[in-house]
Formats: C-alpha cells, structure tokens, sequence
C-alpha cells in the first residue's frame, strides 16, 4: 500500500468523525460527554486538515468514502438515535465507530511499511488518539 493510501485512511478516518459527531452532538444531553465529543470534533478536523494540506503538496487529491457508504452510516445514526438516544447508546456508538476507525488504520500503516517516516508517525499518533477517545467515552457506558 502507498502512502496515499495510508493518508487516504487517515483523511476517510478523520473525516468520518467529524460527521459523525456532527450526527450525535444534537442528541447528547450529557454537558460532560458533550464537551468531550466537541473536542473529538475539533480534532478531526484538524487532523483532516493536516492530511489534506501534506496530500495536496504532493499533488494528490484526497478520496472520500463511496456516497453509499457514506448514506448508510448516517442511516445507521439515525436509526440508532431514534431507538436509544441516551448518554450510555451513544457513547457505544461513538466507540464502536472509532473501533472501526482503528481496525482500517491499522490494516493501512501495516500495508504502507514503505511510507515515509513522518507519514506513519503521524498515522501513529492518530491511533494513539483514537484510543483515548474511546477511553475517554468507557465511563459513560
């Protein structure tokens, strides 16, 4: 695997969270789990940002996930939220969706062995902080 497409990961990873956030966020009435999701958000965002700048110095153009996949999830959301809007579903949603975000981060850092050093490293950190996050939402199960 190249490193774009490990930084395709990273972008599809980040920008995932952001949506998904940005789908709960009105449902959270927790101030706590709000503020920590609020944080999350922000970092996505950033992280999103990184990626796309050090993408388009190298003259590629970041790749979204297919519409489908993306309709679907926020399908998934709303269903979900209209069964169980309570602090506890949303924080199992919130870690499930970050699970899945580590398991294809860590398939494209396993698969881009060749990619530069600040590309992985920056892959790394970002899997440090997903795992945080879904620390940081464990109490609110």
């Amino acid at each position: 695997m190249s490193t774009e497409n490990l930084q395709n990961e990273m972008y599809r990873t980040a920008a995932m969270g952001t949506s998904s956030i940005k789908q709960v966020l009105p449902s959270v009435h927790d101030s706590t789990m709000r503020k920590e999701l609020a944080k999350q958000m922000c970092n996505y965002h950033n992280e999103s940002n990184a990626v796309v700048s050090e993408m388009r110095q190298s003259h590629v153009q970041p790749k979204n996930l297919p519409m489908s996949a993306r309709m679907m999830t926020k399908a998934g959301i709303a269903l979900n939220l209209a069964k169980d809007s309570s602090t506890q579903h949303i924080a199992e949603m919130m870690i499930q969706g970050t699970n899945m975000g580590i398991i294809n981060l860590n398939k494209a850092i396993n698969s881009a062995k060749t990619a530069p050093k600040n590309t992985l490293k920056q892959a790394e950190e970002m899997l440090s902080r997903e795992q945080r996050y879904i620390d940081s939402l464990k109490k609110y199960l």
